[in-house]
């Protein structure tokens, strides 16, 4: 388990700027209109024309979002130049900014090694970066996506040493009746045809609140074929020679090789794992299902609070990579790979003017769920220590020549985690309009992360151990923390 809390952080920065007709209180504020080809953006936490912000800044707006089809992670990523996504699919990715990321993870046990990211990812007001894995956000019913490059820590923080990704919804608007309704079918060369649908509703209730809701459900075809083959544990790396060359390209040094290589090993019975039941054409399948809620209410003309819930579920089968030793978009898999994560996100923003300086308190809590079961059975070309999981003693540590019988080398990792983050943040501001641009605030932040992540080597069950008539490894010691 991983608890963090930072304590109250302050932030202070002047920056020289030119007069503003309008006063704004920040990137909370009413959605800021869109003319022509003008994007407006809130960077630097003022609602400024893109082409204005004296920083280094890429945006794309509503209109751009729409016309591009972006909905997911790596949709929004890929149009952005210098940022890129690298993972192992649909909720197992990091984001990249020049080419910086902390981890590129495919299991979450990257989260208890404390391996925060290295760039943020924002919704909003609030940070959703968290150790292991940013929130893959499904794109519905952004007004834009802003990208900042370079360390941001003046004025976001939270993880955006190599730059920040902020996705901003689209608020209620007031007086306004509006609806959207969106669906679309795809179909991949070679792969499964693919569904979405996007309902969105604008409700004004009063002059002073109004409610916004969108729901989606996104259900992606697989492209990858599970095809058939076989594994064992002769091609264990502790069995691997040096001179044997790696799929790199680079031959393994005598200090690398196996301390078991050039053992005879013709009287040990190699058992195959098998791709079997789970041959499968396209089975890397990824459905986005979830909803965004939001109402805004309007005290006076300096006074609104803006309160939203969303809740996502991502449901995936397989992988989202092929094996360049096969066929494009062909891999071999002996475990079941999956995917379910979940999690619920509520904020509130409260904006107002004291006296002359404007006013924006933000606020959020996130609770995560993410359960996934991977495939390890290529850790046998790492680990030299797996055949003495799966193989007879007398094969793994034997007195002569080796003897006996190695399992199947079918491994698989049962990882379920669980997180919550609680975020605040008050920030003060001068006016567009004064004669010095300024801003001071405090953040803080508390993130729980617990982990629990279970290695599983079915072979080892049947293995014949040092001691006569003992058959199979005890059982492990049960977990005393729940």
């Amino acid at each position: 388990m991983l608890t963090s809390a930072s304590a109250l952080a302050l932030t202070y920065s002047v920056v020289s700027a030119p007069a503003a007709a309008q006063s704004q209180t920040g990137d909370a504020a009413q959605p800021a209109p869109r003319q022509g080809n003008t994007i407006v953006v809130t960077a630097t936490r003022r609602t400024e024309n893109l082409q204005d912000v004296p920083v280094a800044v890429q945006a794309l707006g509503e209109e751009e979002l729409d016309q591009l089809g972006v909905t997911v992670f790596e949709d929004y990523l890929e149009q952005l130049p210098g940022v890129t996504a690298g993972g192992g699919g649909p909720g197992q990715n990091t984001i990249y900014i020049r080419g910086l990321a902390s981890t590129t993870p495919n299991l979450t046990t990257a989260g208890v090694a404390g391996l925060a990211p290295n760039v943020a990812l924002y919704l909003d007001e609030q940070p959703l970066s968290q150790p292991g894995r940013n929130l893959d956000v499904y794109a519905a019913d952004l007004e834009r996506i802003e990208v900042l490059s370079g360390p941001q820590g003046t004025l976001f923080g939270a993880s955006s040493q190599a730059g920040t990704v902020r996705l901003i919804t689209n608020k209620p608007r007031m007086g306004v009746w509006e609806a959207n309704v969106q669906g679309e079918v795809s179909f991949t060369d070679g792969g499964d045809p693919s569904q979405r649908g996007e309902v969105m509703v604008n409700v004004p209730v009063a002059d002073f609140l109004a409610f916004r809701g969108v729901a989606f459900l996104d259900h992606q075809g697989g492209y990858i074929d599970n095809v058939p083959g076989r594994r064992n544990a002769f091609e264990s790396a502790r069995f691997r020679p040096a001179g044997t060359v790696r799929d790199n390209g680079v031959p393994v040094s005598t200090q690398r090789q196996g301390f078991q290589a050039n053992q005879d090993l013709s009287l040990v019975n190699f058992q195959n794992a098998r791709v079997g039941d789970l041959v499968e054409n396209d089975f890397n399948d990824a459905t986005y299902a979830g909803f965004r809620l939001t109402g805004r209410l309007e005290f006076n003309d300096f006074w609104s609070l803006t309160v939203s819930h969303m809740r996502q579920t991502l449901d995936t089968e397989g992988v989202f990579f092929d094996d360049p030793e096969l066929d494009d978009y062909e891999i071999q898999r002996f475990e079941e790979d999956n995917l379910y994560d979940r999690f619920d996100n509520t904020a509130w923003t409260l904006e107002g003017r004291l006296g002359f300086l404007d006013l924006v308190y933000s606020g959020a809590y996130t609770e995560r769920d993410a359960d996934q079961r991977v495939d390890y059975s290529d850790y046998l070309f790492v680990g030299k220590y797996l055949p003495y999981y799966i193989c007879d003693g007398s094969v793994s540590y034997p007195g002569g020549q080796p003897t006996g019988t190695c399992q199947a080398p079918n491994l698989f990792v049962q990882s379920n985690t669980h997180t919550e983050v609680f975020t605040q943040e008050l920030r003060f501001s001068t006016p567009d309009d004064y004669w010095i641009s300024a801003q001071i605030g405090g953040f803080y932040s508390d993130l729980t992360l617990e982990e629990r992540n279970d290695f599983t080597y079915t072979g080892s069950q049947f293995v014949q151990g040092f001691s006569p008539g003992v058959i199979g490894f005890a059982p492990n010691f049960p977990f005393t923390t729940g």
